[in-house]
C-alpha cells in the first residue's frame, strides 16, 4: 500500500470568455473538455482598396464629315456628334430694335388665362401643312405688356382645317384677353356650325356670336350684372380674321376667309404677295390710319372672300405686327418671307419662328402669322414615304 500525500483541492477558476473576430464565443461547461473557437462561418473577404481607373484619353475636335461638327467627351462607345451651333442670332432687316431681355408681366394685367411670351405650332395633314407662331414685340416685352395676339389651328375629321388670328387692340386694358377668347370662342364657333358647303356659312352670325360670346366672358369675370358691350369694348377689344381651308384637288386648296379689323390674309404666288383680306385702310393722300374697329363691335357687312391655293402658293394669314413691316412685300421683310417659304419644303417650326422673330427698327408691335402650304401626293413628293412594316412578320 503506497502512500499517497494529501493535497488541498484545487478551486477551479472560470476564464474569461474568448473573442474572437470580434464576436463573443462562450465557453462549454467546465467539466468538459473546452475546444478552441472556430472562426464564424460567411466571413465577408478581406478589404482590398480598389485599383485606380486611367481617366479616358479626350477625343480630337474636329469636322468628320463636310458639316462642321464637334465631339462631345465621353466614353468612347457612346461618342455622339453634335452639328450645327446652339447659338442662333436674331435676323436683323436693315437697322435693328435695341435688344431687350424680356420682363415678367406687370400686375396691371390679369395673368389668367396664362398668356406665355412666344406660342409656335405647326404640323401635316394628308392634304396641307400649317406652321404658326405668335411672339410678343420688344415694347411690351420692355414694359412687362402681356402678348396681345393669338391664334389657334384646328382640324376638322373631314380633312378641313380652321384657322383663326386675333390681335388685341392697344388701347383695350385686357386686349391680351380679348384675343385669347376670341380665337377660341370663333373657332368653336365653326367647329359646331360650319356648312358642308363653306360658302353657305353664315359669316355675319360667326362674328355676331363671337361679339356676344365676349360680353359673356367680361360680365362673368368682372362681375357685371348683365353683359356690356360698352365695357367689353373697354377690356377686350380685339380684331378678328378666320379661315377655314379644304381640300380641293390633289396638290390644290381652296379658303374662305373673313375678317374684323386691320389682321390680313395674303397670298404668296410666284414671289408677289396679293392681299386678300384685311390691312390698314390707306386714304386718298396715301397715308394709312392706325384707328382700329373690332369685337365686340360688328360691322355692317361681312362678306368672305374665297382664294384657290396652288401646289407653288403659300396661304399666309397674321397681325399688323407683319403686315406693317411688310407693306407691298418688295423690301426686305418681303424678300425674308420669301426666303424662308418659298423652298422645295416647307420650314421647321423653329425656323418658321426664327424668321418671324426678326428685328427691324421702330417695328415692335407683336407678331402672328400663319401659313398654309398645299401637300403633294406621294407620287410628287422629293422625300419617300415611311416604308410599312411587312404583313405576317413578327419582328421581336
Amino acid at each position: 500500500m503506497r502512500w499517497r500525500r494529501s493535497q488541498p483541492p484545487r478551486s477551479r477558476q472560470p476564464e474569461p470568455p474568448a473573442q474572437e473576430h470580434g464576436r463573443l464565443w462562450k465557453l462549454r461547461h467546465p467539466c468538459r473538455r473546452r475546444k478552441r473557437p472556430g472562426p464564424p462561418p460567411d466571413l465577408p473577404p478581406p478589404f482590398q482598396p480598389p485599383m485606380q481607373q486611367q481617366a479616358a484619353p479626350r477625343l480630337p475636335i474636329g469636322p468628320p464629315h463636310e458639316h462642321t461638327a464637334r465631339q462631345v467627351w465621353s466614353r468612347p462607345q457612346q461618342t455622339a456628334q453634335i452639328f450645327g451651333g446652339t447659338h442662333i442670332p436674331q435676323l436683323v432687316v436693315g437697322a435693328p430694335s435695341p435688344s431687350i431681355e424680356p420682363s415678367a408681366i406687370s400686375d396691371t394685367y390679369r395673368s389668367f388665362p396664362f398668356q406665355p411670351d412666344t406660342v409656335t405650332d405647326g404640323w401635316s395633314t394628308d392634304t396641307m401643312t400649317l406652321r404658326g407662331t405668335s411672339q410678343r414685340g420688344h415694347l411690351h416685352r420692355a414694359y412687362g405688356v402681356p402678348r396681345q395676339d393669338d391664334f389657334t389651328m384646328h382640324d376638322l375629321p373631314d380633312g378641313r382645317v380652321i384657322i383663326s388670328v386675333a390681335d388685341g387692340v392697344s388701347q383695350a386694358q385686357q386686349a391680351h384677353l380679348g384675343a385669347h377668347h376670341a380665337t377660341r370662342l370663333a373657332t368653336n364657333w365653326l367647329r359646331l356650325n360650319l356648312s358642308d358647303n363653306i360658302a353657305d356659312t353664315d359669316w355675319m352670325n360667326l362674328i355676331r356670336s363671337t361679339a356676344w360670346a365676349l360680353n359673356e366672358r367680361a360680365q362673368r369675370l368682372f362681375g357685371l350684372a348683365e353683359p356690356d358691350p360698352i365695357r367689353t369694348e373697354i377690356e377686350f377689344a380685339t380684331t378678328l380674321i378666320c379661315a377655314v381651308v379644304e381640300p380641293i384637288a390633289p396638290g390644290a386648296l381652296r379658303a374662305h376667309l373673313v375678317g374684323c379689323g386691320d389682321s390680313a390674309a395674303w397670298i404668296l404666288s410666284d414671289g408677289r404677295f396679293t392681299n386678300l383680306v384685311g390691312g390698314k385702310a390707306e386714304s386718298l393722300s396715301g397715308i394709312t390710319s392706325s384707328e382700329v374697329v373690332g369685337l365686340p363691335r360688328v360691322p355692317r357687312e361681312v362678306a368672305a372672300v374665297s382664294v384657290e391655293i396652288g401646289p407653288n402658293d403659300v396661304l399666309l394669314i397674321g397681325s399688323d405686327g407683319v403686315g406693317d413691316p411688310l407693306g407691298s412685300g418688295e423690301g426686305g421683310v418681303g424678300n425674308l418671307l420669301r426666303e424662308a417659304l418659298c423652298r422645295p419644303s416647307p420650314p421647321s417650326l423653329i425656323e418658321f419662328a426664327h424668321a418671324v422673330g426678326f428685328s427691324r427698327e421702330t417695328f415692335d408691335d407683336d407678331r402672328t402669322l400663319v401659313a398654309v402650304w398645299p401637300r403633294q401626293p406621294w407620287s410628287d413628293r422629293s422625300d419617300p414615304p415611311l416604308p410599312q412594316p411587312a404583313q405576317g412578320n413578327n419582328v421581336p
